[in-house]
């Protein structure tokens, strides 16, 4: 990494690497971490109306696995941009599966939902990137169970969905 890129680390929809590189092309995959004492949720208010992954506090036991990609500081305005203001981007410790702790940005929500849910286009993302990157099969199967709905908006399935087609 050279000093004018920095560690994002990815849970949700970016956790698919075709996903994120169809956002911001000329990201580098560092390697996979996991976030100790947190959980992952779907309960971000996303601008469509559906939900979105989160990331909360949560007992010390918990824990969110999680891709790390270096980007530069162009790309991390970028995705800025596209996480919105429903996100606050804040700076975390993660265990990178080498053993080292790295300091990376990721996003919070802090606009929240109870009633909606994923569409299924977005868990979709969240299940690739979580097989991609290796994660444990009770982590693959706790996302796999996360009940969706389907986004009335077909072209949106169809473009979200076409990145793995390519």
């Amino acid at each position: 990494m050279n000093a004018r890129e920095c560690l994002y680390f990815a849970y949700g929809s970016n956790l698919s690497s075709l996903r994120l590189k169809a956002r911001l092309p000329h990201v580098r995959l560092v390697g996979s971490a996991i976030l100790y004492g947190y959980r992952l949720t779907f309960d971000m208010l996303s601008t469509d109306g559906s939900a979105k992954c989160n990331i909360v506090q949560g007992a010390h036991e918990d824990i969110v696995y999680g891709a790390v990609y270096a980007l530069t500081q162009s790309e991390i305005s970028r995705l800025d941009a596209i996480e919105g203001a429903r996100y606050a981007r804040v700076q975390l410790d993660v265990a990178m599966h080498s053993a080292n702790t790295a300091a990376v940005y990721c996003y919070v929500a802090n606009t929240f939902v109870s009633n909606e849910l994923p569409f299924e286009w977005y868990t979709n993302h969240v299940l690739v990137g979580a097989q991609e990157h290796g994660f444990p099969e009770f982590y693959i199967e706790n996302i796999r169970a996360q009940k969706s709905t389907k986004d009335v908006d077909k072209s949106k399935h169809a473009s979200e969905l076409d990145i793995y087609n390519r």
